[in-house]
């Protein structure tokens, strides 16, 4: 099944844009728990991943002994500047060691790869979802999901295999259904309780136009739940304090659980 087959419903696009003031004051409002799906807990370990294989790339959890090749990606501000979890390059290879280490330990904490060439293996990119257990950075409740490619390998279509398979198989994990919070202005129209579609979301710097124009492409089908933007306050290491723009898109589970398997 592809990725982005459409639901069973349409569902019309919230739009959204927050300005700093807006954002400061939607901190403050009381996030209610909703009805809905999301994988099942615990999620496999790295161990249990298998390859994902693409026409080009290997993708696969990383392991220490990637430490060389992952310390060539971590420490180019080029890629680690955009990243919205981190949004700087590591400062040395203790660093970046650390970094890996938490990935390889916490593996239940995340859904995150490490793209590599079938022709050399060189690590030529990473991406997922960082936080698929706190979500303690995600502004809406939702899962959020980012993918990291060297320039040199930009425009030729790696991004895209890195995100669909990535994709596919955080769409075809087993689902179960949960109370899980959100914030309100994510659920129009929905009470506390109710049941609501699943959701990932894409996010980037307002400024990133080479982001823009990736997530324009690959979510050009997806059924979108919802598209904006906000201001906020920038809380990564070394930016702390600095206002940002962020703009993104949410978009619904393409493959939402049978109603015969969907039951509270």
């Amino acid at each position: 099944m592809e990725t982005m087959a459409p639901l069973h419903h349409a569902l019309p696009p919230l739009e959204v844009f927050f300005n700093a003031e807006d954002f400061q004051n939607l901190g403050m409002t009381p996030w209610f728990s909703y009805s809905v799906t999301l994988p099942e807990r615990p999620i496999p370990s790295a161990s249990d991943r298998p390859p994902l294989e693409t026409e080009r790339l290997i993708i696969r959890p990383l392991t220490m002994k990637d430490l060389d090749a992952f310390h060539e990606l971590r420490k180019r501000p080029d890629i680690q500047n955009h990243s919205t979890a981190r949004g700087r390059a590591t400062k040395d290879k203790d660093e970046t060691e650390r970094q890996l280490h938490s990935l390889v330990q916490d593996d239940q904490s995340h859904w995150w790869f490490g793209a590599f060439l079938k022709s050399t293996n060189e690590l030529i990119g990473e991406g997922g979802l960082p936080d698929v257990l706190a979500m303690s950075s995600s502004i809406s409740g939702w899962p959020e999901a980012e993918f990291l490619i060297k320039p040199e390998f930009c425009r030729q279509g790696y991004g895209t295999e890195l995100w669909k398979a990535v994709m596919d198989s955080w769409w075809d994990l087993p689902r179960e259904r949960r109370r899980h919070q959100l914030v309100p202005v994510v659920a129009p129209g929905k009470e506390p309780g109710d049941k609501m579609d699943e959701c990932v979301v894409f996010q980037w710097e307002a400024g990133n136009e080479a982001a823009k124009n990736f997530f324009a492409k690959v979510l050009s089908q997806a059924p979108v739940a919802a598209q904006g933007g906000c201001e906020s306050i920038d809380t990564r290491d070394g930016k702390e304090g600095n206002l940002i723009t962020w703009a993104g898109t949410i978009i619904c589970n393409p493959r939402p659980m049978p109603e015969e398997e969907d039951s509270d």
